[in-house]
């Protein structure tokens, strides 16, 4: 990790027991990134990821309140699954009670920076409603 993490990069999170207190503890929503592989739709996908660390806004939204949980599409465990994540969305905001999709973000829609400040203006408008 370098010296300047997190001011240049996202700290993703992982699916396991920690990340799952960590979502009940802060009761912010939560942005979902489901990585899948498939040649249909992983080159829009890793655009994205690897310009999100790019967009200074978005870093400090992560940053502050909203946790970023990254998962394969083939380690989804089936709470997600079954609300359609890997297969109707990849990119989401979850609402931290029950992981429920908030909003979904179709990652072929626009160009990789389209879709990220898509994602930033969605925690943005998120930051003002959550704190009423």
């Amino acid at each position: 990790m370098s010296p300047n993490f997190p001011d240049t990069g996202i700290l993703w999170r992982i699916w396991n027991d920690d990340t799952r207190r960590e979502i009940a503890q802060r009761k912010w929503p939560v942005l979902l990134f489901v990585v899948d592989q498939r040649p249909v739709i992983w080159p829009q996908l890793k655009q994205i990821l690897e310009g999100m660390p790019a967009n200074t806004r978005l870093r400090e939204l992560l940053g502050k309140h909203y946790p970023a949980l990254l998962i394969e599409a083939s380690n989804l465990p089936a709470e997600l699954e079954a609300l359609g994540a890997g297969s109707r969305y990849h990119i989401a905001v979850l609402s931290p009670f029950g992981l429920t999709p908030m909003a979904t973000i179709d990652p072929v829609s626009g160009t990789p920076e389209e879709i990220i400040n898509e994602i930033v203006l969605i925690l943005e408008r998120l930051v003002k409603a959550w704190r009423l």
